[in-house]
């Protein structure tokens, strides 16, 4: 990491910490887990830096911040719903495979 990094998400919930720092790992962004063993210090520290923290490089913020929000509500655009080829059964949008026959929705670059 370099020395420009800042604080993405804190949280007192180390699984949740853990969870975030495992979706920025996953989009290719290196990440530092800060605190995760602080808890137990709570009363003796003051609170706001006992809790769990991700940290990312400077240049990665944004990117960071957007997956994080992601994460933790959901998509911001529901895909619109549709209807499977093989069997006409219709199906929402947040669905890729058809649960009445199992086809697998063709992945359209819209979506994305």
């Amino acid at each position: 990491m370099s020395s420009e990094e800042q604080c993405v998400f804190r949280h007192p919930n180390v699984l949740l910490v853990s969870h975030v720092h495992n979706v920025l790992a996953s989009a290719g962004i290196a990440a530092d887990l800060r605190n995760m063993t602080l808890a137990g210090g709570a009363g003796e520290l003051p609170l706001d830096q006992c809790e769990a923290e991700v940290w990312v490089e400077s240049r990665h913020r944004e990117w960071a911040a957007a997956l994080v929000r992601e994460a933790l509500d959901g998509p911001t655009i529901t895909p619109p719903a549709w209807v499977c080829p093989q069997c006409g059964e219709r199906l929402d949008g947040v669905f890729d495979t058809c649960w009445q026959c199992g086809f697998v929705r063709q992945d359209d670059p819209a979506r994305r």
